[in-house]
């Protein structure tokens, strides 16, 4: 058994990808937070100051917004909520439509050009928003549905370097540790952004765009310089770490392309098993991020600064957690104490079966600020623990087509990101009250349930015979057949 090197190619891969996740996460969430200040929170609404036992909305404090300044924020644009749902989800439009596209390109052209144009591109977009939102709302929408076009290659690009890379006793470390830079890119974006709407700093908010704007920029230098595609095309891995990733070559990804099996992946339950996980996770996680800054603001009264603050700290939260469930379930695995498939299912049901039990509990909170805090806090660090379960299991059953799998699974996940603002503006367009949001957090809850149950019956860690292309393997069987040396290859 080759021993790891201390520090190797593959860990400047996961710093700059870690680096990499949080701006692309930052420049995504940057408009969710931003949207509060741009719009304006309108406390002077009869809906806000209606008693509750006539509306169904919650008391204004007498002071007016709670831990802030008090005041109501005007916004530089007339958006109502049917117009804050179709801006919010406007990104995911065209992050749906490349992620298939945005895979099977990392496969052809390589995960580094992939997941590098992902960031540059939606970060000069990002520079650019203030601009745009300015000239018009669709000018807006148009900005935003570019960026998601640029990014719909990140995830794929992600499992396509990691099924090159990683060992797979490695990957839910490895991939916990990138993930985490989604969870800080969230809480930036949220933190930072909520300081700097309240500041006059170039305009108060769309200093937020030109700051993680300008970060994505820098940050393209590097990667572009130290990263390479494969440890063969890297010029300075060493030869230890090409040993040590060589010693488990059987489930690497390797160099071919191979065509996609559409008959093989239409019937295949562990493929399925991810799709609805992602699906129910997704949703899930886009309703709390695009809602978290509405609802604090609308049925809790925070001013905008605490808004930006207290939207960060579950995500904080979730970045320890995952850092602890990451270390702690891969150092199981390699004593044995625990299975491959076992980590991904215990993962995944944690993960989902968490905050669907807390939007459970956050439906009957109804106008008590600190409970609704505590479970939002509890049920979102609670969902990191995903990122060690099903999103690792494409690279599981088919390293060969990881990033395929990845974009497929997540163009249903990225669709949730267009349908989670539209349902929340539905149900909550002129009715902001505790029991319109209740029904947004029942409808994700069970959304939650039934993915996730599907995910436990039917998820493996096993690699699917479709992994290789036919061609490949009708020809093994037939040398197989003819050998001397039975039993070369498991096609169980």
């Amino acid at each position: 058994m080759v021993r790891e090197e201390a520090w190797g190619c593959r860990h400047t891969l996961a710093l700059l990808y870690f680096f990499g996740i949080l701006l692309s996460c930052a420049l995504r969430v940057n408009l969710s937070i931003a949207i509060v200040a741009m719009a304006g929170t309108r406390i002077d609404e009869v809906k806000y100051t209606t008693r509750l036992n006539q509306s169904g909305a919650c008391l204004l404090p007498e002071d007016g917004y709670l831990l802030g300044d008090k005041q109501a924020i005007e916004g530089d644009f007339d958006w109502d909520a049917g117009d804050l749902g179709l801006i919010l989800g406007a990104f995911f439009w065209g992050y749906t439509l490349t992620n298939f596209l945005g895979g099977r390109a990392a496969e052809h052209l390589g995960g580094r050009l992939v997941f590098g144009i992902g960031i540059v591109i939606p970060a000069f977009l990002s520079i650019v928003t203030p601009f745009c939102a300015y000239q018009s709302k669709w000018l807006l929408i148009a900005n935003r549905i570019l960026a998601g076009v640029a990014q719909g290659g990140t995830l794929p690009s992600l499992a396509v370097l990691i099924s090159t890379w990683v060992i797979p006793k490695e990957r839910s470390k490895f991939t916990s540790y990138v993930y985490i830079g989604s969870n800080l890119g969230t809480v930036a974006a949220m933190s930072l952004g909520g300081l700097l709407s309240s500041s006059t700093f170039m305009g108060g908010w769309p200093s937020i765009f030109y700051l993680f704007g300008i970060l994505g920029l820098v940050w393209g230098i590097p990667w572009f310089l130290f990263i390479r595609d494969s440890h063969e095309k890297h010029p300075r891995v060493s030869a230890k770490e090409l040993e040590y990733i060589a010693q488990e070559g059987n489930t690497m990804r390797t160099k071919k392309v191979i065509a996609i099996p559409w008959k093989d992946l239409g019937t295949s339950l562990p493929f399925w098993a991810i799709v609805f996980a992602c699906f129910g996770n997704s949703f899930g996680f886009y309703i709390l991020l695009n809602g978290l800054p509405q609802y604090f603001a609308n049925i809790l009264y925070f001013d905008i600064k605490s808004n930006g603050l207290l939207s960060a700290v579950p995500y904080l939260g979730m970045t320890l957690l995952l850092l602890f469930w990451g270390q702690l379930t891969d150092s199981f695995v390699q004593r044995k104490m625990l299975s491959v498939r076992t980590l991904r299912k215990l993962s995944t049901a944690v993960g989902c079966y968490g905050p669907m039990l807390g939007l459970v509990a956050l439906s009957f909170v109804r106008c008590d600020a600190v409970a609704a805090l505590v479970i939002l806090c509890l049920s979102i660090s609670i969902s990191g623990v995903t990122y060690c379960g099903y999103p690792v299991s494409n690279q599981d059953i088919a390293p060969n087509l990881s990033g395929t799998l990845v974009g497929l699974a997540n163009t249903v996940g990225a669709f949730t990101g267009i349908l989670a603002p539209g349902i929340t503006g539905l149900i909550t367009q002129g009715n902001q009250t505790p029991d319109a949001w209740r029904l947004v957090f029942l409808i994700t809850a069970g959304g939650y349930l039934i993915s996730t149950t599907f995910y436990l019956i039917f998820a493996t860690d096993q690699v699917q015979p479709w992994n290789e292309c036919k061609s490949r393997q009708t020809k093994e069987i037939k040398q197989e057949l003819h050998s001397p040396r039975p039993g070369t290859m498991d096609f169980s």
